[in-house]
């Protein structure tokens, strides 16, 4: 029954609209007060002192009132009652509480809101009422404005049915403002919720423009490497079965089993390539080293220093980010720089991320860095996880530095 919703978001009003709301409702309090029984009698000597206490109450009551405009942003439904029923109870007139009434439904909707658009009708009647039967004129905001070509000492004559019009059309511009405010703050959410929903839509329709590329390039490395790496493996298997028992034997294997691993790395990727989202790597970063050792330990000269913190919160993508990229670094140093010591340092934390650092000698008549696929699939890699990579090949040495955020598993 009294529940709401909000209307927009509860932001500070623009300030020229705050002052002007503040001196409108300052500026017909006072009126009000003047014209009004106590007002009129301080000015006779008909005046006594409750109605000069009558009048600073009020006038108090009405700067008080039109002060707190200020914040009808964030107390709507406050403001509102406070001047309802000090308009039925002081002659500070309609229009503080109207103006309170236009803020509560610009920015409220709901059950409460029309308890109390009823509350300040009802106010507002019964100020309007009384204003209109006092005696005289001059006592009668009503009367005066109706009767303004007569002395203010004339009885006034304004009856019941002009007083309700008069009080039914206060109410109606206060619910007319007040509506009017919302539907332009529901025009700007609703602006801006298209705005954003056209955001999402083209952010959509690029990632399915990526996802259908990913899908053509899965496509073709299947049909074309994968088709070269199978027979690959077929005629090492047959050449391995020719020469068997010959000194050539281990060779024809170890050709073979490169093959089946090339295989399952075309597997891996293209999986990757269709399913960028659910591969998780084959070990968790505690195991980097082992896996280092184990992979490169026997064919290349390696110095590696590998610190990982909390290896098990790491996210399955960063992993997997790591070891690629690890594995990118060394096969590179390896290719392009056979013979000689690679140095890797690998520190990761949640705190830090994951830094690499990897470096090995320039040798001449080698492919010089950034050739081939290498370094730009790495920094490719780096920057779908908003990490970065720098590379130089300065003094004979090349190294390279890759900084990744860390991601924790989810």
């Amino acid at each position: 029954m009294f529940t709401f919703q909000k209307v927009g978001h509860d932001s500070r009003p623009a300030i020229w609209r705050t002052i002007l709301l503040v001196l409108v409702s300052v500026l017909a309090g006072l009126v009000s007060i003047v014209f009004s029984p106590a007002g009129y009698r301080s000015g006779t000597p008909a005046g006594s002192d409750i109605d000069a206490a009558v009048i600073v109450v009020s006038l108090i009551l009405d700067v008080a009132l039109a002060t707190a405009l200020v914040w009808r942003h964030r107390f709507p439904f406050g403001l509102t009652i406070a001047a309802a029923v000090g308009t039925a109870a002081l002659p500070i007139g309609p229009v503080p509480t109207l103006i309170a009434l236009a803020a509560l439904l610009g920015r409220r909707r709901g059950p409460a809101t029309w308890w109390c658009t009823g509350l300040v009708a009802v106010t507002t009647v019964i100020d309007v009422i009384a204003d209109s039967r006092a005696q005289p004129v001059g006592a009668s905001l009503t009367a005066s404005a109706f009767q303004a070509n007569t002395s203010p000492q004339t009885p006034n004559t304004i009856s019941i049915l002009t007083a309700l019009l008069v009080a039914a059309t206060f109410v109606v511009i206060g619910i007319g403002a007040g509506l009017i405010r919302r539907s332009r703050r529901e025009a700007v959410m609703t602006g801006r919720n298209l705005s954003a929903a056209h955001q999402r839509a083209a952010r959509l329709d690029d990632e399915v423009s990526r996802r259908q590329e990913r899908d053509r390039i899965a496509q073709e490395v299947h049909d074309s490497l994968g088709h070269s790496l199978s027979l690959l493996s077929l005629q090492a298997a047959s050449l391995e079965t020719e020469l068997e028992g010959t000194p050539h034997g281990d060779s024809a294997k170890a050709l073979r089993e490169s093959a089946g691993k090339a295989m399952s790395e075309l597997r891996s990727l293209l999986s990757l390539l269709s399913e960028p989202m659910s591969p998780a790597p084959d070990l968790p970063l505690s195991k980097l080293a082992e896996v280092v050792e184990d992979t490169f330990g026997s064919g290349q000269p390696i110095t590696a220093s590998i610190y990982v913190s909390e290896a098990d919160s790491a996210d399955p993508a960063l992993s997997r980010a790591v070891y690629r990229t690890v594995q990118e670094l060394l096969t590179n140093a390896a290719k392009h720089a056979p013979g000689t010591t690679a140095s890797l340092k690998v520190r990761a934390s949640p705190t830090d991320g994951v830094r690499i650092e990897c470096s090995n000698p320039v040798v001449e008549g080698r492919q010089s860095e950034g050739s081939g696929r290498g370094l730009p699939g790495i920094t490719e890699r780096a920057k779908l996880l908003g990490g970065t990579v720098h590379w130089t090949a300065d003094n004979g040495v090349f190294s390279i530095r890759v900084s990744i955020p860390w991601r924790n598993a989810s």
